[in-house]
């Protein structure tokens, strides 16, 4: 008779160490992006970003948010600017507002950050939607062959996006992106030469 696998559970430390790492590969992901333009480093935000924020299974929230932060609340995007007369909407300049209280994460992710018209139709795009359909069918886990309208909308404006959905996070969370990323460059720069020089 065969047993049945072992279980093992993830220590506290241990959930929090996976939490920190994935908070880390968003930091030196927007570098590559925003600094280097590595576009193609995208991906490893949006699924960075669905594991911390959205990680939603059958059994359950898995997000490592709610495991370090059974409550979390960020700040809330500004509003929506109409771009045209179809109706299209954007967030102009900073997406979050740092000067209003934050929310809980659940009402965080369903805020709308983009509204479209295509052919007579309006699609309102949320953060939740730009983090699951880049992860899910844009590249981040999963590439789709098919892509419905919102996939479509998010997988053109992801770009634009997801750097910001992150910086976002941080800030809500007290993560310091600038003095983080000056100590991630550092690091690139003198392992980078370290091997120049062997």
């Amino acid at each position: 008779m065969t047993r049945k696998d072992l279980v093992f559970t993830r220590s506290r430390k241990g959930i929090k160490d996976k939490y920190d790492e994935a908070m880390k590969l968003l930091e030196y992901s927007i570098i590559l992006v925003k600094l280097f333009e590595i576009k193609e480093f995208n991906n490893v935000i949006a699924a960075q970003l669905r594991l911390l924020l959205c990680d939603i299974t059958k059994d359950g929230d898995n997000s490592l948010i709610r495991k370090i932060q059974p409550d979390p609340k960020l700040f809330p995007i500004n509003e929506l600017s109409i771009l045209n007369e179809k109706g299209h909407a954007f967030i102009e300049a900073e997406m979050f507002n740092y000067n209003k209280p934050m929310i809980p994460l659940t009402d965080w992710l369903n805020q709308v950050i983009l509204t479209m018209n295509l052919q007579g139709k309006k699609q309102n795009i949320t953060i939740l939607n730009f983090i699951k359909f880049s992860a899910n069918k844009g590249g981040g886990a999963h590439v789709d062959s098919d892509l419905v309208e919102k996939s479509f909308i998010v997988d053109i404006h992801s770009d634009e996006y997801l750097c910001d959905i992150a910086l976002g996070l941080f800030r809500s969370v007290g993560r310091d992106f600038n003095l983080n990323s000056e100590k991630h460059v550092a690091y690139l720069i003198s392992k980078f030469k370290g091997k120049a020089s062997e």
